[in-house]
């Protein structure tokens, strides 16, 4: 028999999937920010989300108790959005500041987000949307 919170976490990694609840919205907005931020780091992450993406990460990151990061997130976001598209050095230094910081809100970095949504889920039930027997 499946997990059922792996069940949850595969829905969330389905960009096709619906998430009407909110513990399933916040959940697929961290994956996605996540899942950019381990391609091409956080810098990367906050400059190719969508504002309200962003935004929804920021929140699903608070959710899911992981203040830090979220902290993060709107940080560098804002650094970002004021750097000069000339200053290749200030924007290198952000992507450092960007990866240490990153790293150090997510320090086991899928574990540590894993281990947050499941105390999310085993305290929140609700939030989450059913998942039926696997096939």
């Amino acid at each position: 028999m499946t997990d059922p919170a792996d069940l949850v976490w595969d829905r969330a990694c389905d960009p096709d999937t619906p998430a009407p609840l909110p513990g399933d919205a916040a959940l697929a907005a961290v994956l996605l920010c996540h899942g950019m931020a381990m391609n091409g780091g956080l810098l990367h992450a906050v400059e190719g989300l969508e504002p309200g993406q962003r935004a929804a990460a920021v929140a699903g990151f608070r959710l899911l108790g992981l203040e830090v990061a979220a902290d993060a997130v709107e940080d560098v976001a804002r650094q970002a959005a004021v750097l000069r598209e000339d200053d290749l050095d200030a924007a290198e230094r952000l992507e450092v500041e960007a990866g240490r910081r990153y790293d150090a809100a997510l320090p086991e970095w899928d574990a540590t987000i894993e281990q947050a949504f499941r105390a999310h889920l085993a305290a929140h039930p609700e939030a989450y949307a059913p998942v039926g027997d696997a096939p």
